[in-house]
């Protein structure tokens, strides 16, 4: 048996993530249009609550909601409100392996630290080859940028991803690890051990927060960290010093915030709360649909109440 190929790392290499990277909300104004100046706001809250990154025009971000213009729009203005600051990961995903492609190309360009996608939802890659294919050939059109497969749970993809990390090692020199969106703490495991550990495999259901803590995560992608953010470093803190029940009342906190998520239209929900911290990011695009004026300050006070 030939030995394997060697796995070239990215060029430049990118050290793995670490601590909380949200993923941000697009903020757009009353006519639903994209509200740019919003955006330095939303970096100066991050910084002062100790997110480490940002994770641009994903689900939270409504990407593929926005145009390919768009897209371009909001990452320059990430890249540049954050001055380096934050660490800036540019989701590309799209329906077209075309527009993928320019918004990778883009996000090199513009000075992104990594890129990111997730797989197209309605033409869908039907096997691991068939996804490697895909993403190598939008990996390839940013060959210095460190690049993260977005498994998630809502592209309707369910495939193996060890197995995806061990056919793409032969496949996608530039990939750097995983944005795994998944109660599927097994298979999260064993990505962490896949091909040698070599992957960096960032965590993204936020209400499993502390269980992937425990197994080894580092770093995490998610949407409440926008507003909630030093729950979860106490958390964190509780977790590595062993005071778990301390940290296990963490996370009940972090299920009430979930709670209400569900209960009140997840992102148009996620986008009032950012109204606790005097931010406003607008409402979401259709087919999303907006709340009433009354449930969002209703939602405000209670994130307050847990919050405190």
């Amino acid at each position: 048996m030939s030995a394997r190929k060697p796995h070239r790392a990215p060029t430049p290499a990118m050290t793995r993530l670490d601590g909380l990277i949200a993923a941000p909300f697009t903020p757009f104004d009353r006519k639903g249009d994209v509200s740019l100046p919003v955006i330095a706001q939303q970096v100066r809250h991050l910084l002062k609550t100790g997110v480490r990154g940002a994770y641009v025009c994903g689900t939270t971000g409504e990407g593929i909601s926005c145009t390919v213009a768009e897209r371009k729009a909001i990452l320059e203005e990430w890249v540049r409100r954050s001055g380096g600051r934050l660490v800036i990961i540019a989701h590309v995903g799209a329906l077209s392996v075309r527009d993928a492609q320019e918004l990778a190309a883009h996000a090199q360009a513009c000075g992104a630290d990594a890129a990111s996608i997730v797989p197209p939802n309605f033409f869908k890659p039907a096997s691991v080859a068939g996804l490697v294919a895909h993403v190598a050939a939008v990996a390839a059109a940013a060959p210095r940028l460190p690049f993260y497969y977005y498994h998630t749970m809502m592209s309707g993809v369910d495939l193996s991803m060890p197995a995806f990390l061990e056919a793409a090692e032969r496949s996608i020199p530039t990939l750097a690890g995983v944005k795994f969106n998944s109660f599927n703490l097994y298979e999260y495991q064993n990505c962490l051990r896949a091909c040698g550990g070599r992957y960096d495999i960032v965590y993204g259901v936020d209400e499993v927060f502390a269980g992937a803590l425990t197994l080894g995560a580092r770093a995490f992608i998610g949407s409440t960290y926008n507003y909630a953010a030093p729950l979860y470093h106490a958390i964190r803190e509780a977790v590595d010093a062993g005071r778990l029940e301390e940290a296990r009342a963490g996370m009940a906190r972090v299920c009430a915030i979930v709670d209400l998520l569900e209960q009140h239209g997840g992102l148009a929900a996620g986008k009032a709360m950012m109204g606790a911290h005097g931010i406003d990011v607008g409402d979401p695009r259709l087919p999303l649909g907006a709340l009433a004026p009354a449930r969002k300050a209703a939602l405000v006070r209670r994130l307050r109440e847990i919050l405190a």
